[in-house]
């Protein structure tokens, strides 16, 4: 492919881009309906398994730390399709696992493999359009990406069903081959040369701490962070709760897990077809709201299930839906207001957010793995602590403007 024209943030681009992003969801919803039947099979605890979730999360936030930067030296095209290589062995690997501690260590390399994709999506993204207009670029890529875990759980409750949990990682690795073709015959290096910077671990630092020091950036990064730790609480805790304490079948699981999606989905659509009409930071202002009042009441009404008996699943997928679907409204609006005023280094800007979330989402996910008491209280406490964190962070970080 010629990549020496400028390329545009075309149709086909933005689908390219979002079939990158999908790799996400797809390595950690495709194989969440497996979670209980895993630890089964490698005789081990519910919280062990839930480490390969929170394994593959840590690994996917440090990654960044080096995609980022190896993305701003040496362009987007090479470290992409590098990593969706390393991505392809280690799900072969994860295949073959024997016990949970293979399991868990192959779930970091995957995960270590998979955020190149992502990260330079992102920075991709702002390297051909700024603030609303990548706003609604990331809600369209969101929207497209968002099949991913609409469909993934479904297609792994499946394929677990008929062939086996090793199965699916088969698949994972299948998608990791199609994915390599298509970026190698459409995917352009959109990195301008006057923008490539040294691959020298002091000038990196200098990046970072300059990120680091900027309020609005933090504050925005801190508000994506903790409305994903939100995201990753929910994913760690309800195949458990919903398979154990409920009675859902792992085939049915998905079929709920999918349709969450479908509000995130919509959510998503919604912010690309008014985020140039309302501007990013309005929707934001007003986005943020959602997950603290929802993930409020469902903390409190895991407290009272916990004390007084089960109280149904129905009051709880009422609270996820509203909380989890403002996921489409807060990450893309939050990214690229915290990308715009970085466009000599959005590699490294895309990653440090990106650490900083999947950081959280681990931190949180873990806890709730390891304090899981078979009831939805863990979970529900943590997804509460998160949506009112997120909240704390606009409002107190980032500037009106």
């Amino acid at each position: 492919m010629n990549t020496t024209t400028r390329p545009t943030l075309s149709p086909l681009l933005l689908a390219v881009l979002a079939l990158l992003s999908a790799f996400t969801p797809l390595s950690i919803d495709m194989y969440l309906p497996a979670l209980p039947v895993i630890a089964v099979d490698l005789q081990s605890s519910a919280g062990d398994i839930q480490l390969t979730l929170s394994a593959f999360m840590i690994a996917f936030g440090v990654g960044q730390v080096f995609y980022g930067p190896a993305g701003d030296r040496f362009g987007r095209r090479p470290v992409i399709l590098i990593g969706l290589v390393v991505y392809v062995l280690t799900s072969i690997g994860c295949a073959f696992a024997a016990a949970a501690g293979h399991l868990i260590t192959l779930r970091f390399l995957q995960g270590l493999a998979a955020c190149g994709g992502v990260v330079l999506a992102r920075t991709m993204v702002r390297d051909l359009a700024e603030k609303d207009h990548a706003a609604r670029a990331m809600s369209l890529m969101m929207a497209c990406t968002s099949i991913a875990p609409m469909l993934a759980p479904v297609i792994g409750g499946q394929v677990m069903w008929f062939a086996g949990w090793r199965a699916i990682f088969w698949v994972l690795a299948s998608a990791g081959v199609i994915a390599f073709v298509v970026a190698w015959f459409q995917l352009p290096e959109t990195l301008k040369p006057e923008y490539r910077q040294p691959l020298v671990f002091t000038q990196i630092l200098k990046r970072f701490g300059e990120l680091l020091t900027t309020r609005t950036f933090i504050g925005y990064a801190l508000t994506s962070s903790f409305m994903f730790a939100a995201l990753f609480s929910y994913i760690s805790g309800s195949p458990f709760v919903f398979i154990e304490r409920y009675g859902i079948s792992p085939r049915f699981y998905g079929v709920v897990f999918g349709g969450m999606v479908v509000f995130m989905t919509i959510g998503s659509l919604f912010n690309a077809r008014f985020v140039r009409l309302l501007g990013a930071g309005r929707i934001l202002r007003f986005a943020v709201i959602v997950p603290a009042v929802s993930g409020a009441a469902a903390m409190i009404l895991g407290w009272i299930e916990a004390r007084y008996g089960t109280i149904g699943l129905w009051p709880f997928l009422v609270c996820f839906v509203f909380q989890i679907a403002t996921l489409s409204l807060i990450a893309p609006n939050s990214t690229a207001m915290a990308m715009q005023h970085y466009p000599h280094m959005a590699g490294t800007a895309s990653s440090l957010m990106g650490v900083m979330t999947f950081g959280a989402g681990a931190i949180f996910g873990a806890i709730v793995g390891q304090t899981f008491d078979g009831t939805i209280a863990p979970m529900t406490t943590a997804m509460g602590i998160a949506g009112i964190l997120c909240l704390i962070s606009h409002r107190t970080l980032v500037r009106r403007g």
